[in-house]
């Protein structure tokens, strides 16, 4: 039983510390567009960049330069909708 007990509890410290980048949402700046215009770079507040894709079925709010916040679908890391927010300084 103990055993069981303790690793329930490491699986959830464990967990604690993972977070997918694919899903749910990103806030950070918009480090840069690819060449073919299909996906954009975000670098989020941590420092890392997160490749995500977009189309003509992306929303867009905002003229889409730099602190981009970004609604991620969470199977397919395809941005549902990019909304222009102020960067904080």
């Amino acid at each position: 039983m103990k055993r069981i007990l303790f690793s329930i509890i490491m699986a959830v410290v464990i967990l604690s510390f993972v977070s997918p980048s694919w899903a749910g949402m990103v806030m950070g700046t918009l480090a840069k567009i690819d060449e073919k215009g299909s996906f954009y770079f975000v670098k989020d507040a941590k420092g890392k960049e997160h490749k995500i894709h977009f189309d003509d079925t992306t929303k867009k709010t905002g003229d889409v330069k730099e602190g981009v916040e970004v609604k991620v679908d969470e199977d397919k890391g395809h941005a549902k909708s990019i909304e222009v927010v102020e960067v904080k300084k």
